[in-house]
């Protein structure tokens, strides 16, 4: 094994507290992915509303909107005590994605 798969090789209680953080890790991921398929719900119907008033692509991605999701974003994550830069990259890969899916579903090349 590995230090990567065990970095306690000196002893069972070690692998035993790596092997609970990874269980943890597990269950945040599972509670993370429900919430983004939460999100993107509400985005398909944001997008439905964005094809029946027939926007633009420029409108579509929405840059100020964006532009203010991560400022808040940024905000909460330092209150939550996370760094800043690491939630704007996740939260500019989200945002990317689900306007990919918005232009896609609008018949925007995305």
């Amino acid at each position: 094994m590995s230090n990567d798969e065990n970095p306690h090789p000196n002893g069972a209680a070690g692998q035993a507290d790596w092997d609970a953080l990874r269980a943890r890790v597990d269950v945040l991921d599972e509670q993370i992915v429900e919430l983004l398929a939460a999100r993107t719900a509400v985005v398909r119907r944001i997008g439905a509303l964005k094809g029946a008033q027939r926007r633009s692509e420029e409108e579509v991605r929405s840059p100020q909107r964006v532009e203010r999701v991560v400022a808040r974003v940024r905000s909460l994550a330092d209150s939550h005590g996370m760094d800043p830069n690491i939630a704007e990259r996740t939260y500019r890969a989200l945002i990317a994605a689900l306007t990919d899916m918005q232009l896609q579903a609008l018949g925007h090349q995305p």
